[in-house]
């Protein structure tokens, strides 16, 4: 894989998660996990056929990369989101 596609997903990951911390509205640190939420599950959802075997190659230049690399962030970023706590519980 070039250099090209990497720094297109991770682009991706970065502006998803991104996107995703502002919607979530949290702290400062919970921004950077998001991000770095965002970079994995992009890397993880572009390589996904590869992953499953079905592939043997990714072909960054196709519509199915940048789909799967903006879902797979998403997806991440959104279950990772349901494991976090709103409001930390008072003793």
């Amino acid at each position: 894989m070039a250099i090209p596609e990497l720094m297109l997903m991770l682009l991706i990951g970065i502006i998803f998660g991104g996107i995703a911390a502002v919607f979530l509205r949290g702290s400062r640190s919970v921004f950077i996990v998001n991000i770095l939420l965002g970079i994995i599950g992009a890397s993880l959802g572009a390589f996904f056929p590869v992953i499953m075997g079905t592939e043997l190659i990714v072909e960054a230049g196709s519509f199915d990369y940048l789909f799967r690399a903006l879902l797979g962030a998403f997806l991440l970023v959104l279950v990772a989101s349901l494991f976090r706590s709103a409001k930390p519980r008072s003793l």
